[in-house]
């Protein structure tokens, strides 16, 4: 009878060398688990790293995202249907959003959709798009032009800037000290205050003026022309009122305006020229080559811009602006793209900027007392009634009627999103306290939603868009890309 044959080894022996080397596999692993663990909850970056690493961090970022371009976009829509330009519907979200309203209501879902983490990111893009936003506004008023003006659109221009902003500098003195600002300086707060009633946003005013039919309307271009000058002379006064803050003494505060106006000395002489040089030669190469250059130079132009006005002390927003002004005009090309681009930003950034300003004011806490409801009433006085008295009654008395000359009026009382960018310097920089801050958000409210259904009850609105001018001899606007929303 054969021996049996011996059972194969194998199975034996795999078994312990199987169990070892999962032994040497998982008690490390669990050991290192354990031991990273406390690092983590341990360490003296454990609080920040935590927050840092958060799993849900990027989804509430993206859902953040969504509500704010979600109602942003509901919003404007709804406003369109009552006459009012989508800037109009964004802003009062945007306020919403925030303590006014939704904090106030519950504060818990509202800390749950912006929670602190997720804000520096929401921050990051609402920075973005206002800086894209001051390069269309720079873009638009570079290309007004004064065609034949006479002694009509050079006296309603400049009433346009001067009369709101002497008002404004009284109102100043009036007030004394209540309202000042951190930086205390009342130089500064008359300033600001001349230039926050001076301001005419030239984007809703354009759109408010497409809506109406009335672009190329005798009122509509001199109102216009007269947004431009002024705005460009206002961001001048606000740049003086920044540098009356940020630099500390006469010293400080004369090299900031030195450095600003070098600047923009620069910027709108030999810049522009060779910016305009560089444009034509492109523009004179194939299309196919260097395609990427339309999008890349505004955007890397207002960075740069942007970094050099806050470095010497004046607002960034005051550099995208100048980037804006000496952007080359002549490519086809290059023109379309910067309008591709600020166009998109506005629809997909700016909602961001209205989220932060409106984190930043709490209406709801502004105190009903005698003097803020006096202060807000004598504001909104002044600010509707010096763009009345002033290039308004300067139109009328140079020949043109009653009523074209109120409608100017109340066409230049369209504070917009540029009031709002503004007041958000202003409070930055702290030459206005929150609650000029917050009675200045409810001027700017109103005096936005107020031009449409006035120019409608004086009959203004009905002619179609593109219509011939009322009087060829008129000062021209051509503002770049009239129909935004902004």
């Amino acid at each position: 009878m054969p021996a049996p044959s011996p059972e194969p080894p194998t199975d034996r022996r795999r078994h312990p060398l199987l169990w070892v080397s999962v032994g040497l596999l998982v008690v490390p692993l669990a050991i290192s688990a354990f031991a990273l663990g406390r690092l983590r909850a341990t360490g003296p970056g454990a609080d920040w790293t935590a927050a840092a690493h958060q799993p849900d961090l990027t989804a509430r970022f993206l859902v953040a995202v969504v509500v704010v371009l979600g109602t942003a976009r509901l919003a404007g829509r709804l406003v369109v249907l009552v006459g009012q330009p989508p800037v109009v519907g964004e802003i009062c979200v945007g306020i919403a959003l925030g303590p006014s309203l939704l904090g106030r209501l519950s504060p818990e879902l509202a800390e749950r959709l912006f929670p602190p983490a997720v804000l520096p990111m929401l921050n990051a893009l609402a920075q973005l798009g206002l800086a894209l936003f001051m390069f269309g506004v720079g873009r638009e008023l570079s290309t007004v032009r004064l065609r034949e003006a006479g002694s009509r659109a050079l006296l309603v221009t400049q009433s346009s800037l001067a009369v709101p902003f002497a008002a404004g500098t009284v109102v100043a003195l009036g007030l004394g000290t209540g309202y000042l600002g951190p930086a205390g300086n009342r130089l500064a707060f008359g300033v600001f205050l001349g230039c926050a009633l001076s301001i005419t946003a030239f984007p809703v005013l354009a759109r408010i003026l497409d809506e109406l039919g009335l672009t190329r309307s005798r009122v509509g271009r001199l109102s216009l022309l007269a947004a431009a000058v002024g705005d460009a002379g206002a961001w001048l006064a606000l740049a003086a009122a920044v540098a009356l803050v940020q630099g500390p003494g006469a010293v400080g505060t004369g090299f900031t305006l030195s450095a600003g106006l070098v600047t923009a000395v620069l910027y709108l002489g030999p810049l522009r020229r060779l910016l305009a040089l560089l444009a034509a030669r492109w523009a004179a190469r194939p299309a196919s080559g260097g395609a990427a250059l339309p999008v890349v130079l505004p955007v890397c132009l207002t960075g740069i811009s942007a970094a050099l006005t806050a470095a010497i002390g004046l607002h960034a927003a005051i550099g995208a602006f100048l980037a804006g002004v000496v952007f080359p005009g002549g490519s086809e090309r290059l023109g379309a793209a910067a309008d591709r681009l600020t166009g998109l930003s506005a629809g997909l950034l700016l909602p961001f900027f209205f989220l932060g300003f409106g984190l930043s004011v709490d209406l709801g806490a502004l105190p009903l007392t005698a003097g803020t409801l006096w202060t807000g009433a004598v504001l909104l006085l002044v600010a509707v009634a010096t763009k009345l008295l002033g290039p308004g009654l300067c139109a009328r008395l140079t020949g043109m009627s009653w009523r074209d000359s109120i409608g100017l009026g109340v066409l230049l009382n369209a504070r917009g999103l540029t009031e709002l960018v503004v007041l958000g310097i202003g409070r930055q920089a702290g030459i206005i306290d929150a609650r000029m801050f917050t009675i200045l958000t409810l001027v700017t409210l109103v005096t936005t939603v107020l031009p449409v259904p006035v120019l409608r009850l004086l009959g203004h609105a009905g002619r179609a868009p593109g219509a011939a001018p009322d009087d060829p001899s008129e000062a021209t606007a051509e503002p770049a890309g009239a129909a935004r929303s902004h």
